[in-house]
């Protein structure tokens, strides 16, 4: 049993953190005591001579200065080398950007003995900012679509944003803990990809009307001057038409099962329900006929189905129980059963903890929304799946967030990252992303469109990326 004497301050928020860190990310047996204090100190029952202190940081912001702007970390970070003091650490980089703590300049940063480790970095308040992204509620920079940009963020701003952050801070941790208790075990983790396909167009012409023929049509003759183009966009959309919907060219599920099942991997497909801001939302119904034959054949094959919320749910928690009730209601009729359901926000729209709390109201498992749009990487920090935690109603949610690491196009499109599809740059990139998550044996969360698998060179980029 370790225990963990911490301040007697923000005791709700440091029992979740301290959870997550040691009971959900390393497996260890703990218990809590709120002390008169400045600092954490860890001890082992039955060993409790040696003792692991660590500084406090975030945790020390006056309770009048939570969640304001003065609270956040001040910039530019200080940079602590575990050259100097911890070589053996698995790390991304020695270099480790401090985001709450004491001045890793100081000579009193880390000190060690046999019997005592002190530690200035404030492991446990910088994990629980990146974790239940609390600068997104301080700040108040949002994009054409209301998101928190990467730009306006402190891992983007401090070029960490590539490396999950928290990983690297828990093997600190660790080995600080293994250090002073050799007979440690922590949980065994294995790296794993989970693979999630958003469904916003399952077909390019099954709903689509004569006049969007006519319309594709003439701008592929008169602005793209691409007539054949045009001849054999007429001729798929009669054959799909007709009936023959494995013409159509966004409907790539047969493949992209394939592929996994190759890979022995299973996809999650998130589907639209509803249409909360019109078009954008689609074009499709799940309760059309051709979208039941489709959830039929993907469960099927013992893939996933789950929830792809539309663009203006993201602050409404009504609309977005209805949407899930609808999935729901539609996979009972057709005899899909699961054991949990998850899925992701529509254009990765989210408001902190607003639609966290969304998606507890209505019942969900698990969110996989929390990547950024213009930059791939770790928003939140880290590889591993966790509770959340709603920072205004300060509690502990059953949600588990998944956090995604890669969409495509945030890393291959031009209005994003524009990595294109020539010369390895965008596989390079996302395959360095992989090369993280399997370092601390985490999960990589990708997220690939069935309407992208068109051009040969980007399902090679997708097929390498899951077999490499």
């Amino acid at each position: 049993m370790i225990t963990i004497e911490i301040p007697n301050n923000y005791e709700i928020e440091r029992h979740y953190i301290l959870s997550v860190m040691l009971r959900e990310f390393l497996g260890l047996d703990i218990q809590v005591q709120c002390l008169d204090r400045q600092d954490s100190q860890i001890f082992v029952k039955n060993d409790n001579y040696k003792r692991l202190i660590i500084a406090d940081g975030l945790f020390k912001t006056p309770i009048e200065q939570w969640l304001q702007p003065s609270s956040l970390p001040k910039q530019p970070l200080p940079v602590w080398n575990l050259n100097t003091n911890l070589r053996s650490i698995i790390t991304v980089s020695p270099r480790i950007p401090v985001i709450y703590g004491d001045d890793p300049n100081n000579k009193n940063f880390f000190l060690s003995s046999e019997k005592q480790i002190y530690l200035g970095l404030d492991i446990f308040g910088s994990s629980f900012f990146m974790l239940t992204r609390y600068e997104e509620v301080v700040r108040l920079e949002r994009d054409q679509h209301d998101r928190f940009p990467a730009t306006a963020s402190l891992a983007y701003q401090e070029n960490f944003l590539d490396r999950p952050i928290i990983n690297e801070y828990l093997e600190i941790l660790w080995g600080c803990l293994k250090k002073l208790w050799p007979r440690l075990r922590r949980k065994t983790r294995q790296f794993q990809i989970h693979v999630s396909h958003d469904v916003d167009e399952p077909f390019r012409y099954a709903f689509t009307g004569i006049s969007d023929l006519a319309r594709q049509g003439a701008g592929d003759i008169i602005k793209r001057r691409q007539p054949l183009k045009a001849v054999e966009t007429a001729k798929r959309w009669l054959q799909v038409k007709g009936g023959k919907v494995e013409a159509d060219p966004y409907n790539t599920f047969d493949m992209i099962m394939d592929i996994s099942e190759k890979h022995n991997l299973k996809s999650a497909f998130y589907f639209i329900t509803d249409h909360s801001a019109g078009a954008i939302d689609g074009i499709y119904s799940i309760k059309h006929p051709l979208i039941r034959q489709l959830l039929r054949k993907i469960h099927k094959h013992s893939h996933e189905i789950g929830l792809h919320t539309s663009y203006n749910t993201y602050q409404d928690s009504k609309q977005t129980q209805k949407e899930f009730e609808i999935l729901k209601q539609v996979c009972e009729e057709e005899g899909i059963k699961q054991h949990q359901w998850g899925g992701r926000q529509h254009f990765l729209r989210w408001e902190t903890p607003t639609t966290f709390q969304n998606w507890e109201n209505a019942g969900l498992d698990y969110d996989t929304t929390l990547s950024f749009a213009d930059v791939a990487g770790f928003r939140c920090g880290v590889c591993y799946e966790f509770p959340v935690f709603d920072v205004k109603s300060q509690k502990t949610l059953k949600l588990r967030e998944r956090p995604l690491i890669v969409m495509e196009c945030t890393v291959i499109d031009k209005r994003y990252m524009n990595c294109g599809l020539e010369d390895n740059k965008a596989l390079q990139i996302i395959s360095t992303y992989k090369q993280w998550c399997n370092l601390f044996n985490g999960d990589f969360t990708l997220l690939w469109h069935n309407s992208r698998f068109l051009d040969s060179r980007e399902i090679a980029i997708y097929e390498q990326v899951l077999s490499g």
